[in-house]
């Protein structure tokens, strides 16, 4: 990997938001309400931009985000529903849209009505394709960083064999390092400030929210929906992503949406928020200028 450059370093660098928790309402919630934790940096009368994370991640992978587009926007990271102290779905069988509802519920309770950019990485670009189909009015630009195309195309033997495979290995006291972790998702030679903050991102973490999450990737194909949403999309892939490899599934997902545009991150692994925040923010910015101005154009 590259050296980060002096804006990276800066960006990661600079402290968490703090951690809040919210009530929220949703149908997906037994009472039809849970709690959702969050970090949120700037000002709220910006554009908002909503960051998701991945299944191995929290909010505290957007530091650099948080850190540098809050000057601009009003950004929000979750933990999702089962990850640190945001309450799980009830029963073992969410679907990809119970995330997305749970979602629209945190948005409603933050009275945040539409957002600049939706941000998801790896599993969250997942949740962020749910939400643009379910709720296309509310998003006005799609960010997918090392997206996932998911097994819900996947039916029968094949399907419950490669579930159970996910599942057998998603437990937090299976004793696995964190070193080894990183080398997984990082680049090699990735700087050691990168790795450090990787390598603490599986501390919001249950076991019952990751097979949880797991299971909602056999509800969805995302190159089936990415097509039927309408807002400007921008895929990003690291070149050395060995999680999520551009062939199997940014390349899907842009033949299913040729409108998306493409951003390679040369020399990166499956991390891009983190292994090169200040490119990474420079394409959320573009993408909430585009759909800014488009807005503006139609009032």
């Amino acid at each position: 990997m590259a050296a980060l450059s002096a804006l990276d370093t800066e960006l990661l660098a600079q402290d968490l938001s703090r951690l809040a928790q919210l009530a929220v309402a949703s149908p997906v919630y037994s009472g039809e309400r849970g709690h959702i934790e969050y970090r949120a940096a700037g000002d709220a009368r910006n554009p908002a931009v909503l960051m998701l994370h991945g299944l191995g991640s929290s909010a505290a992978g957007y530091r650099a985000q948080l850190a540098g587009l809050s000057q601009d926007f009003h950004v929000i990271a979750w933990n999702a529903p089962g990850f640190g102290g945001s309450s799980p779905i009830p029963g073992q069988d969410a679907g990809i849209d119970d995330y997305a509802d749970a979602l629209e519920g945190l948005l409603r309770a933050l009275r945040v009505r539409r957002l600049a950019v939706l941000v998801g990485s790896s599993w969250g670009s997942v949740v962020a394709l749910a939400f643009a189909r379910r709720y296309p009015a509310m998003v006005d630009g799609l960010v997918l960083s090392a997206p996932n195309v998911a097994r819900g195309h996947l039916l029968g033997d094949a399907r419950a064999a490669e579930l159970n495979a996910w599942l057998c290995t998603a437990d937090i006291d299976i004793p696995v390092s964190r070193a080894a972790i990183a080398d997984k998702l990082l680049a090699p030679d990735t700087p050691s400030l990168v790795r450090q903050h990787v390598e603490r991102l599986r501390d919001a973490m249950t076991t019952d929210g990751w097979r949880q999450a797991i299971r909602s990737l056999f509800t969805i194909y995302t190159p089936d929906v990415i097509s039927a949403v309408r807002c400007p999309i921008a895929i990003l892939s690291g070149t050395l992503d060995q999680v999520a490899p551009h062939r199997d599934h940014a390349a899907r997902l842009l033949a299913s949406a040729p409108f998306a545009t493409s951003h390679p991150f040369e020399a990166c692994g499956h991390m891009l928020k983190l292994e090169a925040p200040a490119k990474f923010n420079a394409v959320v910015r573009k993408i909430a200028a585009e759909t800014w101005s488009e807005a503006l154009a139609t009032k």
